[in-house]
């Protein structure tokens, strides 16, 4: 198979915290242009993450036979999928309050951000991991031992 997920997962990380940098900016500085730049990356961070996601979980199957230790497989993918759910829940915060359901509390958007991209750094660390320290889709590198 294609190493398709390694190609992807740098959209979502990088736009992804993008979002949270626009936020915590807006704090300060051109609330409104910041915003909507936040809300831009934001839902573009989440459809790489959506395909880095699928991507990832189709990888698994060659992966998973190749001697890397299911747990950290297990761990990267469970932070993924976490991540995945925290962003679009963020989303989904700044949906009902633009729609005026909820009054926004900018404290909630921005610590979710941030515990968001903290979930995601750690999940990155783990892929990393994977490859570096695994050989995780390395064509003729064998899998160390754990």
């Amino acid at each position: 198979m294609h190493p398709i997920h390694p190609m992807l997962v740098h959209f979502p990380i990088a736009l992804l915290s993008a979002a949270v940098f626009f936020d915590l900016l807006g704090l300060r500085w051109r609330e409104e242009e910041c915003r909507t730049a936040s809300l831009y990356t934001l839902v573009l961070g989440l459809a790489g993450a959506l395909a880095a996601v699928i991507s990832g979980h189709m990888a698994e199957e060659a992966v998973e036979h190749s001697g890397v230790p299911e747990s950290v497989l297990e761990l990267h993918e469970g932070l993924g999928f976490a991540t995945f759910w925290i962003f679009l829940g963020l989303l989904g915060w700044r949906f009902i309050t633009g729609l005026g359901f909820v009054r926004e509390r900018r404290a909630v958007s921005v610590g979710l951000g941030i515990v968001g991209v903290v979930v995601l750094l750690v999940a990155s660390y783990y892929g990393g991991s994977l490859v570096y320290d695994y050989g995780a889709g390395v064509a003729g590198y064998p899998a160390k031992a754990p």
